[in-house]
């Protein structure tokens, strides 16, 4: 049977302009605006809006998952609290230019399980909160007694170690004591290891293996740093004194009650107090902190964590007479 070319061609004219067609409909339903079923210079108008509104939209979406802005209300809601790190600067180009930014007050930053909130130089009178030593540009950590008061990095140590020593000279007048000493001490460690390897060079009877020995020994000792204070009162009955740095001191509340016991014959006592144990910042948080400083690019005065190793060496020696 002969092939007849002709049909065929009239067959694929005629399906290419099916296509064409149905290709043109779609095309002017898609952009037909205002559904007159024509496309005319509205339409054009209507679609570059509507297609501009879009890429605002998703560019508003990005730049709060970058950005991560705060607003006031945010910091309104009932399950809301500032995190015990926070930060104060001056709002940055990229907060300033960003649509969804406009009205913020500040911003997070987010790594693992540690949150610090940024918070706009301009806006931070309107938290209620107190700063020490003053409000500057800079990083603050909470006071561990007052969630309302923060400490600047670069003082934290220091703050704290001044605020407990403040408290033993409060106690001591308290109780009525009629001497009263405290002393800052360090505590140095000196290592010293020796280790044997013996499967070189002796063999156990009996044995195809080696046998192995290692020791270390270790030695620490306590180095004197400084009187911190040193006060003498006539004495008289004790008042229990109200604990704030030192609440969680064991030997600081035995000190107390024994001393409020009116039938207990105390004189004289010798505590010792291990700084870390009431600092706010442990080792494992100075980690995250460094690592969130380096995130956040911002530089330190001293390392964090190379502060609260130091603190963990730390004592105050506190002795009282009454």
């Amino acid at each position: 049977m002969p092939i007849d070319f002709g049909k065929m061609l009239n067959d694929a004219v005629k399906g290419v302009s099916d296509f064409v067609d149905k290709a043109g409909k779609d095309i002017t339903k898609a952009l037909d605006q205002n559904g007159d079923g024509h496309l005319d210079i509205s339409d054009f108008h209507a679609f570059q809006a509507k297609n501009q509104a879009t890429q605002e939209e998703n560019q508003r979406k990005a730049d709060l998952e970058r950005l991560k802005p705060m607003f006031q209300e945010d910091f309104k809601e009932d399950e809301f609290v500032l995190p015990k790190m926070i930060r104060v600067a001056g709002i940055d180009k990229a907060h300033a230019d960003s649509a969804a930014c406009k009205g913020s007050v500040g911003y997070k930053s987010v790594m693992d399980d540690m949150t610090v909130v940024t918070i706009f130089r301009d806006y931070v009178d309107g938290f209620g909160l107190s700063f020490y030593p003053e409000l500057e540009n800079g990083v603050f950590y909470v006071d561990p007694c007052d969630r309302d008061h923060y400490v600047s990095l670069d003082d934290y140590f220091s703050f704290l170690k001044m605020q407990r020593v403040a408290e033993l000279q409060r106690i001591a007048q308290s109780l009525g004591a009629k001497h009263f000493r405290v002393i800052s001490r360090e505590r140095t460690q000196a290592m010293s290891s020796s280790s044997i390897d013996a499967a070189a060079s002796v063999k156990a009877v009996g044995q195809g293996g080696g046998a192995g020995y290692s020791h270390s020994e270790s030695n620490s000792s306590m180095t004197s740093m400084s009187i911190e204070a040193e006060m003498r009162f006539p004495g008289h009955a004790p008042i229990k004194p109200e604990l704030h740095y030192l609440k969680k001191e064991i030997n600081v509340i035995n000190l107390i009650e024994m001393r409020m016991d009116p039938l207990s014959p105390l004189q004289h006592q010798h505590i010792s107090i291990e700084m870390i144990n009431s600092s706010g910042i442990k080792v494992k948080d100075a980690v995250k902190i460094d690592a969130m400083m380096k995130a956040m690019k911002v530089s330190a005065n001293t390392s964090i964590i190379s502060e609260a190793q130091n603190e963990a060496k730390r004592i105050l020696e506190y002795e009282i007479e009454f």
